[in-house]
């Protein structure tokens, strides 16, 4: 058990310094650890609703034949609900992390946050399959192999940062914390590339799109 504390109190005070350095954006910094990890927790649970869900979506909105629609609603049912369950077991996981500032773009989105809500489902054809779908898929795989490669950059990055502003300290914490971050996010984009995701993001968003940008700024400066 002794094994345990020191690293738990080490993360704890990284977070509190962490905290303290964003100032008045604390809160979302907890508060979004805490919607990240509760949002995981049920969908990882509740995840096979989405097949009970998209059949009744896939009957209601069909205009032609309803037996049709209902069975496109079983396969994306079961796309939708492998998509949520992954989804949430990565927020669960990474609930410490931060996160992309958006998913705007980036993946095929879910209808809603939750399985059992309407939402908007999602047109995968509109204004093209290959915008709608394809670009999507392939900005995560892109977004994923991007930071899952070079997370480390943040490192370096943020120590820079971190320099300038006379707070190497903060810098070495933020830039260990998004380098972890990075290669979590990174993993779970690739891993789940294909399968619909989130349309949001809870976690505090990184200061940066990509991860080496900041050092790239830094020697710029």
């Amino acid at each position: 058990m002794k094994k345990y504390i020191v690293p738990f109190l080490m993360l704890s005070m990284a977070f509190v310094s962490i905290g303290e350095s964003y100032g008045a954006t604390g809160e979302r910094l907890v508060g979004g650890m805490g919607n990240k990890f509760v949002r995981g927790i049920v969908n990882t649970f509740t995840g096979w609703i989405e097949i009970p869900a998209q059949i009744v979506k896939g009957y209601n909105t069909s205009t032609g034949d309803k037996l049709a629609g209902a069975t496109i609603g079983i396969f994306k049912g079961v796309w939708h609900g492998v998509g949520r369950t992954i989804s949430g077991v990565g927020e669960m996981a990474s609930f410490w992390a931060a996160d992309p500032d958006t998913n705007e773009g980036v993946g095929v989105p879910l209808d809603a946050d939750y399985a059992w809500q309407t939402g908007v489902p999602y047109d995968m054809a509109k204004p093209s399959v290959t915008e709608a779908t394809f670009y999507p898929i392939g900005n995560k795989l892109m977004r994923g192999a991007g930071n899952a490669l070079l997370g480390f950059c943040e490192f370096p990055g943020q120590i820079a940062k971190g320099t300038k502003l006379k707070s190497w300290d903060i810098g070495i914490i933020k830039g260990l914390w998004y380098w972890f971050s990075r290669e979590v996010d990174g993993i779970y984009d690739i891993m789940s590339f294909p399968l619909p995701n989130p349309r949001d993001t809870m976690g505090l968003a990184f200061d940066e799109k990509w991860p080496w940008d900041a050092l790239t700024e830094s020697v710029k400066h």
